[in-house]
C-alpha cells in the first residue's frame, strides 16, 4: 500500500484498519494518528518526509515513527534535508525502494 499527501494519510489510515490486507506500507509526505501505532507495529513500513514540507510537516511523520518504534515496531523512515511537499520525486528515485517493496510478504 502505497499513498503521498492525502493519499499518505489515507494508507496510514487503511493499514491501521485493516493491517491483515497488506504486505507493506509505504506513506509518502503524509501524516497519522499515532494512536493507531499498536495496530501497525508489525507491518513493514518505509515512510518518507521532506524536512521544508509546508504543507504536512515532517514533524507529522517523525512522531508517528516515534509511535511505532515505541510500540514496537521498526519503521524505516528516509528524510530529505531541504526538500518541500514533492519528497515522492526522491522517494520513487530510491533504488531500494521497490525491491523492498516487493520482497515484503503478508502473513496469513
Amino acid at each position: 500500500l502505497m499513498g503521498l499527501s492525502m493519499g499518505g494519510f489515507g494508507s496510514w489510515d487503511l493499514a491501521a484498519r485493516h493491517p491483515e490486507w497488506f504486505a507493506a506500507v509505504v506513506p509518502i509526505c503524509g501524516g497519522a494518528d499515532n494512536s493507531t501505532a499498536p495496530s501497525l507495529a508489525k507491518l513493514p513500513i518505509w515512510t518518507f518526509h521532506g524536512d521544508a514540507d509546508n504543507v504536512i510537516p515532517a514533524a507529522r511523520t517523525r512522531s508517528m515513527v516515534a509511535a511505532l518504534r515505541a510500540a514496537g515496531g521498526s519503521p524505516k523512515y528516509s528524510e530529505y534535508p531541504g526538500v518541500a511537499h514533492n519528497s515522492w520525486f526522491k522517494a520513487f528515485a530510491e533504488p531500494d525502494l521497490l525491491p523492498w517493496l516487493y520482497a515484503q510478504k503478508r502473513s496469513p
